[in-house]
């Protein structure tokens, strides 16, 4: 069964979030909550309704109560991550029923936000405010250290005798410090996804560029993210919607962000900062 329940804030003005397997307690207190801050709330029971409410509706955040099947909260918490990548980092967790390693784990695979039982509402609206109405990177953009400088764009080349436009891949190679970050990025014709691989390297091997993490962001938050391979090689495939970034890992004390130009523009920078949480 789906409850709908709305207020009277304008739909183009709302929020949408999902609860999924709540108390009907605890699901009251947080629709009516969120209500009256302006989201508009979506109730599932039954965690095997995910997969078809994600179908016809887009949400901004996700809570959902493990309950005691870890099996069945994995299930929903992938569909939620493969219908959705936009939801990754925006899945909070509840456990009612107290969280035991296998829990613990599924949370921390997953990267999901407990709730914290004894403050629900303030650590709810904070979460929220965080990672939907003020993401993270945005907060930390005004820290952003100087602009890394673009050494190469395949756009920029001039193009050979009798060659309106460039095809293909546009090719990116940006530097920071001692690291060089080179980028291939296509949109598919008939899909219209865009294609992205890079590599990132480390200027006359210093340090391991193994392992590091790129997450593909947006105005709207997190899309989706990866590792890098032992070459520093990475893969992504998405949707091209406004305002993409990369998020780059270099090491316990720095990240790299990286706008990504548009495939018809040569605009684009580096930013990068120390010491983010």
């Amino acid at each position: 069964m789906v409850l709908l329940m709305n207020n009277e804030v304008p739909s183009a003005d709302r929020r949408k979030i999902l609860l999924v397997g709540a108390e009907q307690s605890v699901q009251g207190l947080i629709s009516t909550f969120l209500l009256t801050m302006g989201w508009t709330c979506t109730a599932v029971q039954n965690k095997e309704e995910v997969p078809a409410i994600l179908q016809r509706k887009v949400f901004d955040a996700v809570v959902i109560d493990l309950g005691r099947s870890e099996a069945e909260a994995e299930r929903a918490i992938l569909a939620i991550e493969q219908m959705r990548p936009s939801l990754v980092g925006r899945i909070l967790a509840l456990n009612s029923l107290g969280a035991d390693r296998q829990m613990l784990e599924l949370m921390e695979r997953h990267d999901l936000i407990q709730l914290s039982q004894e403050r629900l509402l303030p650590h709810l609206w904070a979460t929220l405010e965080e990672r939907v109405t003020f993401p993270r990177f945005r907060e930390l953009a005004p820290r952003a250290m100087p602009v890394a400088r673009l050494i190469f764009d395949s756009l920029r080349q001039p193009l050979s005798a009798g060659v309106r436009t460039l095809s293909g891949a546009r090719q990116l190679a940006y530097q920071h410090q001692r690291t060089i970050i080179d980028l291939s990025i296509d949109v598919g014709q008939e899909s219209g996804r865009m294609r992205l691989t890079g590599q990132v390297l480390a200027h006359a091997n210093k340090g391991s560029t193994a392992d590091l993490s790129v997450v593909l962001v947006n105005g709207g938050g997190t899309l989706t993210r990866t590792t890098t391979n032992q070459y520093g090689e990475f893969h992504i495939e998405h949707e091209v919607p406004e305002n993409l970034s990369l998020e780059i890992r270099l090491g316990e004390q720095a990240w790299v962000l990286v706008p990504l130009a548009k495939m018809d523009s040569s605009d684009t920078q580096v930013l990068s900062w120390p010491n983010r949480t």
